[in-house]
């Protein structure tokens, strides 16, 4: 009788143990997806921003284009191009 009033307390204990461990591992896992939701909005408006600003820049490329010597067009080019590809890697840095 006393083996089996032992085991059951450490069933209890070990109850108690796991239901806590559990509620810890809840709480985390909504603060983690409130953060994979955070983070994907950021990487929403950040992927709208450069949608709007490569817009932008066409324009602008299209208004100075009519007027710009050829090789400073090709250096601007390739300038914007650098902005754009290091934008992406800071984007592409943000997804886990």
């Amino acid at each position: 009788m006393v083996n089996l009033k032992s085991a059951i307390g450490q069933l209890q204990e070990k109850l108690t143990a796991l239901l806590k461990q559990y509620a810890h591992l809840e709480k985390e896992n909504q603060q983690l997806k409130a953060n994979l939701l955070q983070q994907t909005n950021l990487n929403q408006e950040l992927s709208q921003k450069v949608i709007d600003g490569q817009t932008q820049l066409t324009a602008a490329l299209m208004n100075q284009g009519a007027s710009m010597d050829p090789a400073e067009k090709a250096k601007l080019v390739k300038k914007i191009d650098q902005f754009i590809k290091e934008i992406d890697h800071s984007i592409h840095n943000l997804n886990p």
